[in-house]
């Protein structure tokens, strides 16, 4: 009977205290920067602890940059999640937290981003702060520098605290990450599109391609004058190519002459030529931001 006793006892304490066995699987914080793995250099410490505890006193926005050894088997968004919420990075009742991770065996690292500053640091700035600002250090083997810049860029957003316009957020933009692919596959769609508005009698349908390229570089660029100006331009051209493009093909094809793309050389043969750290504020995750491996 006592067995049973015991036994019953023992279950109904993993349900009453799991979930705090759970919530306590985390060191508590060494600050707003915990160097659990020991990557940061001590002066640089300093002086992150310091501006982000001054973040914190004049924005309320907390930031915590944490460095581990290992996931141990887990994936770096569940741990950020897990540990965000054990710690509750941010004020409760605006989740305006941010964690930056870096788990240098797996050679991870994370900003996830609370509900509160999502507008802000949208996935897509996070993704960019991690692509320019921290692997380029990570991969040279200098996390301390890494860590520095990748946190001054949440702080330079949080402190901005506007969100993205649509150019600088877009979808283009974040597939795209080099002009140079961009253009390449842009020029050979063009290749194939040029033969085929050869064959029309419509000559319109080359502006609105051209236009339809110039805006998607724009986009890439990140500029607006850009994407009005090669929207403008491109599609100027594109009209006007369309024009000797579709004259040139009637022309051959009235003489019995070959049509296809190489035997008239493109459509153009036979035309003209050519303060002290007091813990965190009970914010919660948002579920946004970014990883990257290095």
């Amino acid at each position: 009977m006592r067995r049973i006793f015991f036994a019953v006892a023992a279950v109904g304490g993993l349900f009453l205290f799991g979930g705090a066995v759970w919530a306590q699987a985390f060191p508590p914080p060494q600050g707003f920067v915990s160097d659990f793995a020991g990557v940061i250099d001590p002066f640089d410490r300093d002086i992150l602890e310091s501006r982000l505890q001054s973040l914190a006193d004049d924005n309320g926005a907390e930031v915590a940059v944490v460095t581990i050894i290992t996931l141990d088997g887990d994936t770096i968004e569940n741990y950020a999640v897990r540990l965000f919420e054990a710690w509750g990075i941010g004020q409760a009742e605006t989740d305006n937290g941010v964690l930056f991770i870096t788990a240098i065996a797996e050679r991870k690292v994370r900003i996830e981003v609370g509900y509160g500053l999502e507008p802000v640091i949208t996935d897509g700035r996070a993704g960019r702060i991690l692509d320019n600002e921290v692997l380029p250090h990570f991969r040279d083997g200098d996390y301390s520098a890494g860590i520095i810049a990748g946190a001054a860029a949440i702080e330079e957003l949080i402190h901005s605290g506007s969100p993205p316009s649509f150019i600088e957020d877009n979808p283009l933009r974040n597939i795209f990450k080099d002009k140079e692919t961009l253009g390449i596959v842009l020029g050979i769609a063009s290749i194939y599109m040029a033969g085929w508005m050869s064959r029309t009698r419509s000559v319109w349908l080359g502006g609105v391609w051209g236009a339809a390229v110039g805006a998607v570089l724009g986009l890439g660029l990140g500029n607006p004058w850009a994407l009005f100006g090669l929207a403008l331009g491109l599609g100027l051209l594109g009209l006007l190519l369309d024009i000797v493009l579709s004259r040139n093909y009637q022309s051959r094809a009235s003489s019995g002459l070959p049509t296809t793309w190489y035997s008239s050389g493109g459509g153009f043969r036979g035309g003209s030529g050519g303060s002290g750290f007091g813990g965190f504020s009970g914010g919660a995750s948002g579920g946004g931001g970014a990883s990257r491996g290095w």
